[in-house]
């Protein structure tokens, strides 16, 4: 027989670890729009500016699913460790 069984406490503070890590990512979508538009203000020539702005263009939207995701891996930590603790035959 094979068993798997969790700590729900250390599972909580994992997600709260999380949590913590994607609530200081939280305005970094914001920060990278910042930068580059300033980037491209500041560039000097055209051609340059045209690229900063192509390339906000071209990643922002991964910033966004970076913040996304780390709030969903968050929550998802802490309602594992949620079950387990329904579950009290699987604590460690």
């Amino acid at each position: 027989m094979t068993e798997a069984g969790g700590n729900p406490i250390e599972g909580m503070e994992g997600g709260e670890y999380a949590e913590t890590l994607a609530s200081a990512m939280a305005g970094l979508a914001d920060m990278f729009e910042f930068i580059t538009d300033d980037a491209a203000g500041s560039a000097g020539h055209e051609d340059v500016a045209a690229g900063y702005r192509a390339f906000n263009e071209r990643h922002t939207r991964d910033f966004i699913d970076v913040q996304a995701h780390g709030m969903q891996l968050a929550d998802n930590i802490q309602e594992g460790a949620g079950q387990i603790d329904i579950n009290p035959g699987r604590r460690n």
